[in-house]
């Protein structure tokens, strides 16, 4: 019913009517959500439910973090003390998260398709940064929709610093990474990849050989949430963990 009626309105209000009221929005909608069995740990609502996406998410009304978003927010936060940070394609809810703890000169975002707002549109095939000059790489549903992806991974080991940290994550699957470069039209990668500008589906064992490959040291975290689910997180979530 949410992404239903979200996308009714985008139909018929003007362009951009829902961005600039967004705040306003969510406040309004947490009222009916608010109670005492579920919390946001990204915004720190106390809720009654979260909003359940068709795809069975649990959305957050008052932030809009997805259960990744909480998962990951998990592993970071005690993280992120004067760290210099570069987050790839950040959702609202993280980023104005890690601004609020953060010392924002050192928190870069990028988005190269402006579908996030960011401070600067950087290409992860070719960074316009200097080597060694991170500590803290967030790069969360990225890599799926990049052709070149290992050139894309040696940038992120060239710019991070010795100790410093990927976190990546992408839809995975078991076996080997499935990929296929003569799939170009759309709805030939819906079909095969699971998203029409998607370009292949990783698994978590694959992404880990090449990462390893450029570099990295690499660890594939699993957090398994089946005994507390108060923060509406997925059953089981994978996360990797690459180190310079």
């Amino acid at each position: 019913m949410y992404e239903l009626v979200k996308n009714i309105a985008k139909k018929i209000l003007p362009d951009g009517f829902l961005t600039k009221r967004e705040a306003a929005i969510r406040k309004a909608l947490t009222v009916i959500y608010k109670g005492s069995n579920y919390q946001c740990n990204v915004c720190g609502e106390a809720l009654r439910k979260f909003i359940k996406l068709e795809n069975d998410d649990l959305l957050c009304p008052r932030c809009g973090s997805l259960p990744r978003t909480r998962s990951l927010w998990k592993i970071l936060q005690p993280e992120l003390a004067d760290k210099r940070i570069l987050h790839f394609s950040p959702t609202p809810s993280l980023r104005t998260a890690i601004q609020q703890v953060h010392n924002k000169s050192s928190y870069l975002t990028t988005d190269f398709e402006n579908e996030f707002t960011a401070d600067v549109r950087l290409n992860i095939e070719e960074l316009a940064l200097d080597s060694s000059s991170l500590d803290i790489i967030i790069c969360y549903h990225v890599l799926e929709h990049v052709i070149e992806d290992k050139k894309a991974l040696t940038e992120l080991f060239r710019v991070l610093a010795n100790g410093g940290e990927v976190y990546i994550q992408t839809p995975f699957k078991e076996g080997k990474i499935y990929e296929d470069y003569s799939i170009v039209e759309p709805a030939d990668r819906l079909q095969h990849f699971g998203q029409k500008d998607h370009v292949r589906v990783y698994s978590a064992e694959g992404l880990v050989e090449r990462m390893n490959n450029v570099g990295f040291e690499t660890e594939i975290i699993v957090k398994e949430n089946l005994a507390d689910n108060h923060l509406g997180l997925k059953m089981r979530d994978v996360v990797l963990r690459g180190r310079k």
